[in-house]
């Protein structure tokens, strides 16, 4: 990213104000570092994304969903077994929160958001499909529509071996009037798009409201999968019938002299 890109994000601090995180890749070991605080002013944000901190990350700048605290607990990206997720969106009704995992699962917890609970599922349903992470992705999304109402499951997985952009919202739900009552001055109905660029040295996934000119929208319900080690991507549908097929669309393979680095910025609320 560069630098100019790196300051129109950051400045979506002012919107997304209720903390940051950073999770990334150094070889096989993962990092995570994480504020409740606003990024635009904390040193240590700036510090971290001017560093060269591996080949896989995803930076997070949250907006908290009514009624949930902003403290560290709370604070994406959310990380256990490998595997790391901020999450963009609200699931409801929280007061029924304690039911989306399934038993066991709610003790490990550290906060009580939402999206700590999706990405536990995520992990449950990795233990339930043998490591496939589609096939988690794409039953937790079903277990979720089928039970609660989420305006957006939207988010970015980090694994060892890959990065994962879900692109998945109800269009007929993106909180308008909500948006509009905290300054968001971007067209609403684009505010949960995700889109990605492609470059000879990374592929960089970001949430909209930023300048994305040329950037490649990811549809709606599907999963854009990033392969760590060759940068070659693919869009995989949502859907359980599917998750063991291939890829469904090839869309592009890109090789680098040097080991590439696959990049994610995410803005999640």
């Amino acid at each position: 990213m560069t630098e100019p890109g790196l300051r129109h994000f950051t400045d979506l601090s002012a919107f997304h104000g209720d903390g940051w995180g950073v999770a990334w890749y150094d070889g096989q070991q993962m990092h995570v570092e994480k504020s409740p605080l606003r990024a635009v002013d904390e040193p240590a944000y700036d510090k971290l994304t001017h560093c060269a901190l591996g080949d896989l990350g995803l930076v997070h700048l949250r907006m908290a969903t009514p009624g949930l605290p902003v403290e560290a607990a709370n604070t994406h990206p959310f990380a256990r077994g490998g595997f790391a997720m901020a999450h963009n969106g609200a699931i409801h009704p929280q007061d029924r929160l304690g039911d989306l995992l399934p038993p066991g699962w709610d003790r490990q917890r550290t906060g009580v958001t939402d999206s700590e609970r999706y990405f536990l599922h995520v992990m449950s349903g990795l233990e339930a499909n043998g490591g496939d992470v589609i096939a988690a992705l794409a039953s937790t999304v079903a277990h979720i529509d089928g039970r609660f109402s989420a305006n957006s499951l939207n988010a970015i997985l980090l694994g060892p071996d890959a990065l994962y952009a879900i692109c998945c919202y109800h269009p007929d739900r993106i909180p308008v009037e909500g948006l509009a009552a905290r300054g968001y001055t971007g067209v609403p109905e684009r505010y949960f798009d995700l889109a990605y660029r492609v470059t000879p040295e990374a592929v960089v996934v970001a949430s909209s409201g930023w300048p994305q000119d040329g950037w490649t929208f990811v549809p709606n319900r599907h999963v854009l999968v990033v392969d760590r080690s060759t940068l070659r991507i693919s869009v995989e549908p949502l859907d359980p019938k599917n998750t063991n097929t291939k890829a469904l669309r090839k869309l592009t393979a890109v090789t680098a002299s040097s080991r590439p680095r696959a990049v994610d910025v995410a803005v999640p609320v």
